[in-house]
């Protein structure tokens, strides 16, 4: 599947540094929520459809009405722990962790073998991870600040030379506006 069809139409590309926009100090260069493949999705209304089956003794229609419930509980559960991986206002946000970009080295973005190698055999335990097992790509940085003891943040992503770009064109707008 080529990238372009990851990419909802609703979520910004990367913003090249000559643009007006990326002049901007709150413009999103890049963002991806990293949902689940289907089969996380169908696992989801199966175990919300098996929960209602539990009241069909009871009433046949409260045992709809809680399976829906359940169901939507179950959605959206998935919808919020998918985490979403953004570059904006000068950092770089993994889920809920989130690092100013121009502590960060140059990104290296990864997939096929690399990738595999890189959250495999290679694996860095001092490194913070963000890695979800249906996406075949990523993208591994390494954390320049001699005080932190994280090594480099590695992160799965389905579009790893659009973040990679992303930094890139942050790290610059900001060495500009320090100028």
């Amino acid at each position: 599947m080529s990238a372009a069809a990851d990419r909802p139409a609703d979520h910004p590309s990367p913003v090249p540094a000559g643009t007006a926009a990326a002049h901007d100090e709150t413009t999103v260069l890049f963002r991806e929520h990293l949902f689940p493949g289907p089969t996380v999705w169908v696992v989801a209304v199966t175990i919300g459809a098996a929960l209602g089956l539990i009241l069909v003794p009871l009433n046949l229609t409260v045992a709809i009405v809680f399976s829906v419930v359940c169901i939507l509980a179950l959605l959206i559960l998935v919808h919020q722990y998918s985490p979403v991986l953004e570059v904006a206002n000068g950092r770089f946000r993994l889920s809920r962790a989130q690092i100013d970009v121009e502590l960060l080295g140059d990104p290296l973005p990864l997939d096929g073998e690399d990738w595999a190698r890189t959250v495999g055999q290679d694996f860095e335990p001092l490194a913070h991870h963000c890695i979800r097992g249906w996406t075949r790509s990523g993208l591994r940085v390494e954390v320049l600040d001699p005080e932190d003891p994280i090594t480099a943040w590695v992160a799965s992503t389905r579009r790893p030379d659009d973040l990679a770009l992303a930094l890139r064109t942050a790290k610059q707008l900001k060495a500009r506006q320090s100028s």
